[in-house]
């Protein structure tokens, strides 16, 4: 597989064919071609058992040695939350879903060690969310169950860095993932080594703008705290919804979507390029029963747009 330097961590997994249940020969191909396009630095990955839906070693067979990875745990905490564990959460103000959330946060520190052990510097970060329990309205009990989880997270001898990914706001107009406000969020985390990263499409959800991403990213920067800058598109209307958290392409490839370059260049604009540990993209490819071809054609036009926004 070709080596390129520089780049962007790439959230490919909501464009891979396993996301819809494809055959692993889909997947197979998926992931060769996009290993032979330039920019990438690494992947977003989420961790549920595992790092990916065929097993971890089957991820690192599949993919070139020397890409690096950001786990995040959010698609294992919306799984959750969704089967039943409405209390799943890092912030949750019940005690026992959110003991078990940090259970988890332990699972995913000795998948990450025995990574780093193996391949050195391989995991490079952890983006964490802070989701509350599903029907508290308190944002003052969520706070306060997310420092007691990150005191105890962060007190564990971790081999990479780690990040909390703001998602929109449970005091937001209709929220979506409705988690902890960034106010909160940056307040709990002043005493720790933890950074901040900002999403563009979960910042536009809670604010149904799209100035306020770049607010958050002022926000973090003067907080010492923005690490890391991804960018999923969201709409008004069209196949990826309204105000969704559906990771839509950039404009104007999804011709619906309010994520621009000029949109991600003032984001660059604000943050200072050597506070980031990361930037990079997750999109989502919508329909099932689309072709390899342009899963990967979302990817690489994502990334272009972002080598454009850097200019």
């Amino acid at each position: 597989m070709k080596r390129h330097n520089a780049g962007y961590i790439i959230g490919a997994y909501p464009c891979a064919p396993s996301f819809h249940q494809q055959g692993e020969q889909q997947e197979q191909d998926f992931w060769r071609q996009l290993a032979d396009t330039p920019h990438i630095a690494g992947l977003e990955q989420p961790c549920l058992e595992e790092l990916h839906p065929l097993g971890d070693e089957w991820l690192l067979t599949h993919t070139p040695g020397e890409w690096r990875i950001v786990v995040t745990a959010v698609m294992e905490t919306m799984r959750r939350r969704g089967g039943g564990e409405r209390g799943f959460g890092l912030a949750s103000s019940d005690e026992a879903q959110r003991r078990a959330c940090v259970a988890y946060y332990r699972h995913v520190h000795d998948k990450i060690a025995a990574l780093n052990a193996r391949f050195p510097g391989k995991v490079v970060a952890l983006e964490m969310q802070a989701a509350p329990l599903v029907g508290n309205a308190s944002v003052e009990q969520a706070t306060e169950a997310f420092a007691r989880s990150i005191k105890e997270i962060a007190s564990w001898d971790w081999t990479c860095e780690l990040v909390l990914e703001h998602c929109d706001a449970m005091n937001a107009a209709a929220p979506r993932k409705g988690f902890l406000p960034l106010e909160n969020v940056l307040e709990t985390l002043a005493g720790y080594e933890i950074g901040v990263c900002i999403n563009w499409a979960r910042s536009a959800i809670e604010g149904r703008n799209t100035t306020l991403p770049l607010a958050h990213t002022r926000q973090a920067q003067q907080a010492g705290k923005l690490r890391g800058l991804m960018f999923s598109g969201t709409t008004e209307n069209g196949p990826y919804g309204e105000w969704q958290d559906l990771h839509a392409p950039f404009a104007p490839f999804c011709p619906e979507s309010l994520l621009t370059v000029d949109s991600a260049n003032a984001l660059f604009q604000v943050a200072a390029p050597e506070s980031l540990s990361f930037t990079g993209i997750k999109l989502l490819e919508i329909d099932a029963n689309a072709s390899v071809g342009h899963r990967v054609e979302i990817l690489r036009d994502g990334i272009n747009a972002l080598h454009k926004a850097r200019q």
